[in-house]
């Protein structure tokens, strides 16, 4: 199943947006067991590690760490959000 995060904005970066987008997906997830769940980062042009730590914290904490994957992006905002994140856990 993949996630278009384009659709919650091409600027993403407060932790209370990130809050909202993490519920919004889990109401519409119907992901069939054990089916990953990709976040597809295309069209997105700035993402804050806040923002998407909420929604990984959400989906991760319902799926695994494993379930969910971030999808391969050049988006420097992505790859270095997600050292951020990484290096906090």
């Amino acid at each position: 199943m993949r996630i278009k995060l384009k659709q919650y904005g091409d600027i993403l970066t407060s932790r209370p947006a990130g809050r909202e987008a993490a519920l919004a997906m889990k109401a519409h997830l119907r992901p069939a067991a054990g089916e990953t769940i990709e976040l597809d980062f295309n069209g997105v042009i700035s993402i804050g590690p806040s923002w998407l730590d909420e929604v990984l914290s959400a989906l991760r904490g319902d799926y695994g760490k494993e379930r969910v994957i971030c999808l391969p992006t050049k988006n420097l905002s992505v790859i270095e959000s997600l050292k951020v994140i990484d290096s906090g856990r």
